[in-house]
Formats: structure tokens, C-alpha cells, sequence
């Protein structure tokens, strides 16, 4: 196994419940201010049409406009660059992630 398919694996597992847990409204956070909530949405449809690099602009705008406290945002962030193959940004924003949000919190998104 290359040491970049063992990093995928272990990222997507650490991931893993991401998708199971409860949509953008559903999140107990603070109230996001809709120009952030539409900026994470776009991100999310750029991600669905292969535009990483633009989906990782808008996610950090979003996190910028007024989601820093929703986690979902910085996963998807570092989710892009997984798929960008940047492994070594990846790792940096999934450790961010844990550190900010906490291990045992950033289990459950």
C-alpha cells in the first residue's frame, strides 16, 4: 500500500460519519449569517462539479463571513484538498479541525 493511499484510508476513516450526521440547519451552532450559508452551499455544488480549488475558496469564505464555529465547513475544506491530492494541506486542516473542535466532539460530524 503507497503511503498516499494509507493517508486517504486513514483520513476517510477518520472521517467517516461525516455524511450520516445532521444537515446545515440541523447543527447546534450559533445563528450563520445567510451570505456564509449561501457562499457553503456554493462550495458544496463547485465540489460536486469537481471544482476543488474554487469549493475550497468558497469554504474558507464562508468560514470567513461567519462560520467558524461550524465544523461541517472546515471538513469540507480539508476534504477538497484531500481530493486535490494535497496531502500535506489536508493533514494540516484535519489536525486544525481536531485541535479547534476537539477530538471527541470532532468524532461525531
Amino acid at each position: 500500500m503507497s503511503a498516499h493511499h494509507f493517508l486517504r484510508v486513514s483520513l476517510l476513516a477518520l472521517t467517516a460519519g461525516v455524511a450520516a450526521r445532521p444537515a446545515l440547519g440541523e447543527e447546534p451552532t450559533a445563528p450563520i449569517p445567510q451570505p456564509a450559508k449561501d457562499r457553503y452551499a456554493q462550495g458544496q455544488d463547485l465540489e460536486k462539479q469537481g471544482k476543488f480549488q474554487e469549493a475550497i475558496a468558497a469554504y474558507q469564505e464562508a468560514i470567513r463571513l461567519g462560520m467558524q464555529l461550524f465544523p461541517r465547513a472546515h471538513l469540507k475544506e480539508a476534504g477538497a484538498y484531500l481530493e486535490l491530492k494535497e496531502y500535506d494541506v489536508a493533514i494540516a486542516r484535519y489536525t486544525r479541525f481536531i485541535r479547534t473542535f476537539g477530538l471527541e466532539d470532532s468524532c461525531r460530524y
